[in-house]
């Protein structure tokens, strides 16, 4: 094989990623960004070029704000707790110990279960009626309850499940950050006289940097991008409390056959979710990774 064909040989390997990337990846991203520039239903062989005008009615639509409001309530109720529950859930089973094994199975399962599943089995415990959750509230006198039926309960609803899934997925990520740490700093701070609460969030919340900025990163990626749940388990509702950016971008495209639209929204998503990625690798990227 001669020096020009070797040159050529990683991207013959490369190939069939690259093939599936732009079918897949590619090509639906720049057909999107072609279809917001039209008012096309999704159903016609035709379309008008109307340039930017539908992200211009995406700046005023009321229905678009308020989807927007839910989905910044979503990641204000699931971020937080996900991430203070990883860190948590790693500190508890971070000695080698049959019982740390099983809760480390128990806490890590729940995210390879698909999360229609889990919006399924959730809905039944949320059940007024005969579920779960309804049977423990009235042994204590507090039976009846309905979170999904109420619009001011209903997001805590669709966030509950949501944080119960992913939380063990960001467990084992903290948790092999953990057994990185050099152990000769918890010796030292034994030796100062450290106690367990000191040592965790003084010594290993701030060595767990480069893994809480990854979770914190795919966190706020997933949480605006939250569809199924509110899908399965409230359908946007009561009263649209749950209608988030994705739900309403899957309204406007396939119930309300305003494609364009629809691919404008997406393209927004899509625009504000790489900024939010890229303020926080300036503001945060640099500050967590250690040389």
């Amino acid at each position: 094989m001669n020096a020009r064909s070797r040159r050529f040989l990683p991207f013959v390997f490369l190939a069939p990623a690259l093939i599936l990337l732009g079918v897949f990846v590619f090509y639906p991203i720049v057909r999107a960004a072609l279809t917001s520039l039209t008012n096309w239903n999704g159903i016609s062989t035709t379309s008008d070029f109307i340039g930017l005008r539908n992200y211009a009615q995406l700046l005023v639509d009321p229905e678009v704000l308020h989807a927007t409001t839910n989905t910044l309530l979503y990641v204000a109720l699931t971020l937080p707790a996900t991430l203070v529950l990883a860190f948590l859930a790693a500190l508890a089973v971070e000695r080698a110990s049959i019982a740390s094994t099983i809760l480390r199975v128990a806490f890590a399962v729940p995210f390879v279960i698909s999360i229609p599943v889990v919006s399924i089995v959730w809905v039944w415990i949320f059940d007024p009626n005969f579920g779960l959750l309804n049977y423990a509230l009235s042994l204590v006198g507090l039976g009846g309850q309905s979170l999904l039926t109420h619009p001011s309960t209903a997001m805590i609803g669709i966030a509950i499940p949501s944080v119960w899934r992913q939380f063990g997925y960001f467990m084992l990520i903290l948790l092999a950050g953990m057994k990185n740490i050099d152990q000769a700093y918890y010796e030292a701070a034994r030796l100062d006289g450290a106690g367990p609460a000191t040592r965790a969030l003084r010594l290993t919340l701030p060595l767990l940097g480069p893994q809480l900025f990854f979770c914190l990163v795919l966190g706020v990626i997933d949480a605006f991008q939250v569809f199924a749940q509110v899908d399965l388990m409230t359908q946007g509702g009561p009263l649209e409390s749950t209608d988030v950016i994705v739900y309403e971008l899957y309204q406007q495209g396939f119930s309300y056959f305003h494609t364009g639209y629809a691919c404008a929204m997406a393209v927004m998503l899509m625009l504000v979710l790489g900024l939010v990625t890229f303020v926080q690798q300036r503001w945060l990227g640099s500050k967590v990774f250690y040389q």
